[in-house]
């Protein structure tokens, strides 16, 4: 066995363990060169030994399994649990995803890139810089999406279970029932109202409201968004979210 053909059989092993690696960490585990190992990736791709996606700046590798029977079935299996898991959760972020399906980050990110690519879900930033996943062609409209992304963030979504319990509540009181500083609640309060989900207060005397509580409800029952805040299960029974 040539030199050439034993680094390329132990890039292939670190791989193999080791799915949606990049070069320069394949480098430092194996102690070469950058220069060296990209080489070998690059005869590797072109004998379609591995594959490759690009995702952040970096090119990720991932091994080509030849037994496409079996590859195949998998990979069918793989994107159906992910579309299902998005078709009865949209808003969904990676992260999430990977650990409701106890799936690595790195798998569930390669076929959620190739299942974009070929417009099977879609995926838009939230405002928090999180990237969320759809099913293309769902019934969840550009304004639905931005306040379902905001309900799965844990401190909106706890400031709005507050306020259907407890209408026209003021900052002070709304931060007594939090653990965060007066800034940081300011600053969920005003992504709340800025996407039309709260009202803010327009006189002293007021406070913080549910503009459409109705439309809130439905989607917290639809979308099950009450689970992301425990302490709040209370909520549930409250808002007769139950199902019937």
């Amino acid at each position: 066995m040539n030199e050439s053909t034993e680094i390329q059989r132990n890039i292939c092993d670190i791989i193999a363990k080791n799915p949606g690696i990049h070069l320069s960490k394949i480098a430092e585990l194996l102690d070469m060169k950058i220069s060296i190992i990209e080489q070998q990736l690059r005869s590797l791709e072109i004998s379609e030994t591995i594959t490759s996606i690009e995702t952040d700046g970096y090119k990720r590798y991932y091994i080509e399994d030849k037994r496409s029977g079996i590859r195949d079935k998998r990979i069918k299996e793989t994107r159906k649990q992910l579309f299902e898991l998005i078709a009865s959760n949209p808003g969904l972020h990676l992260s999430k995803i990977a650990e409701m399906l106890n799936m690595r980050l790195s798998l569930a990110e390669y076929h959620l890139q190739y299942m974009e690519k070929n417009k099977l879900i879609s995926a838009v930033k939230d405002v928090g810089y999180y990237k969320r996943y759809y099913t293309t062609g769902d019934e969840v409209g550009t304004q639905k999406r931005k306040i379902i992304s905001l309900l799965r963030e844990e401190i909106p979504l706890k400031i709005v279970l507050f306020l259907l319990k407890h209408s026209h509540a003021k900052h002070k009181e709304i931060l007594e029932n939090f653990n965060v500083t007066s800034s940081t609640l300011s600053y969920h309060l005003n992504k709340l109202v800025k996407h039309g989900i709260i009202d803010i207060p327009m006189y002293g005397d007021m406070g913080y409201n549910i503009k459409n509580k109705e439309e809130i409800i439905a989607l917290l029952k639809k979308y099950r968004l009450i689970p992301l805040a425990k302490s709040f299960t209370d909520i549930w029974d409250d808002l007769k979210f139950k199902e019937d």
